[in-house]
């Protein structure tokens, strides 16, 4: 009768528990939001990253994960002296993909920081690009919203977006909204950026990064510091947080938030969520498992060479012949008439290298002007020139 008692006691207080974590770790509700908030900020304390007082702009969405970081955020510095999180908050809430919600997850996000007395910018994506990035509105109302109208979005950025798979789209968004993260944090002079991943997320992260060829990318899509960039720092505080704990979180805050679907359906990263999720029902331990995994694989060595459009350094130093070079070998190769003439068939292979017949190639421009994820992405969109994606989508 004990033992059954103790599997319905909350494992810190041994007080009654009213929920239950991964099937076994019972917790009342009080153990269960001390818990939270020892994560969120234990995980900003042992990586040693933040100074005090540091500017830090906080990217949401008016979802789950982001309405929980908000209230994260807000406890934190309504803490006494000494536990306190000595940030200075600036939120963030991008628009313009054309999505139905923008404008409901917008009235979310101001709404939440009104309730909270943070300041927010809401911005479009598409008019900061038309504008250059010279505008950032301080939304305290929706007026200036309700202003972005449809044309604003048929830009070259949706015009692009449109002819590619949902995979490519998926992947292009999200290294999209990562630069303006970067551009909007330096023009509000903030060091740092913090984005509402969990470790549900950045499970699926890892094997869609695996999956669509940024394996090399890992250590920066994946773990708590984001260092691409020399002067910001992308941070993800909630990597130990699942998303089982956010609704659970969210049910006993009672915080309002609105389903965000950033993974387009149909997509090889919806696949690999669905496949996560369902795996994670019968073996709690695959979230977590997988991202610790995530956290021994090692990095490339850093070098100058970057990819234009993601900022990831090129593996310049390969040795041996890889799978990318057989494909492109390959793909050459079908492009010109047989021929018993070897030395003929080396020339033509040397002149497919040239940049006036890139476009001959599988993978354009790869370890010269994008990595190979991003040299796919450029060869689905249809490019004429390599301007288009490198001056239209990113500065």
């Amino acid at each position: 009768m004990n033992g059954i008692i103790d599997k319905m006691n909350c494992k810190k207080c041994k007080r009654i528990g009213s929920l239950t974590i991964r099937k076994e770790h019972v917790y009342c509700n009080d153990c269960f939001m001390t818990n939270i908030n020892h994560k969120f900020r234990a995980c900003i304390g042992k990586n040693k990253i933040l100074s005090s007082n540091e500017k830090v702009l906080i990217c949401v969405t008016g979802g789950q994960s982001s309405t929980v970081l908000m209230d994260l955020v807000f406890n934190g510095l309504s803490q006494e002296n000494h536990k306190k999180l000595r940030i200075s908050p600036i939120f963030l809430h991008l628009t313009g993909f054309g999505k139905k919600d923008d404008l409901k997850a917008a009235e979310i996000v101001i709404n939440q920081c009104r309730k909270y007395n943070f300041n927010v910018y809401v911005v479009n994506i598409c008019k900061f690009h038309l504008q250059g990035g010279n505008t950032l509105p301080n939304v305290n109302c929706l007026s200036e919203i309700s202003n972005y109208t449809e044309n604003d979005l048929r830009t070259n950025l949706n015009d692009i977006l449109c002819k590619m798979t949902p995979t490519t789209k998926s992947d292009v968004e999200t290294k999209i909204k990562h630069d303006n993260f970067i551009r909007i944090a330096k023009e509000l002079k903030c060091n740092y950026v913090f984005t509402a991943e969990t470790t549900t997320t950045l499970a699926v992260n890892l094997l869609s990064n695996l999956s669509i060829g940024r394996g090399s990318q890992v250590e920066d899509d994946i773990g708590f510091c984001d260092k691409r960039d020399k002067n910001i720092k992308v941070l993800r505080p909630m990597k130990d947080i699942t998303e089982e704990e956010l609704q659970h979180y969210i049910k006993i805050r009672d915080l309002i938030h609105i389903s965000v679907k950033d993974i387009k359906f149909n997509s090889l990263q919806s696949v690999i969520k669905h496949f996560v999720k369902d795996l994670h029902e019968n073996f709690p331990a695959t979230v977590s498992t997988i991202c610790k995994t995530a956290d021994k694989i090692g990095c490339l060595e850093q070098t100058e060479k970057r990819c234009q459009f993601c900022k990831s350094s090129f593996n310049v130093k390969r040795n041996k012949i890889t799978a990318v070079d057989a494909t492109n070998f390959s793909r050459t190769m079908s492009n010109f008439l047989p021929s018993n003439n070897t030395t003929s068939t080396m020339s033509t292979l040397q002149m497919s290298t040239d940049d006036s017949t890139v476009n001959l190639s599988m993978f354009p421009f790869l370890d010269d002007h994008f990595c190979y994820c991003c040299s796919r992405n450029y060869l689905e969109g249809g490019f004429e020139d390599i301007s288009q994606i490198v001056n239209n989508i990113v500065d």
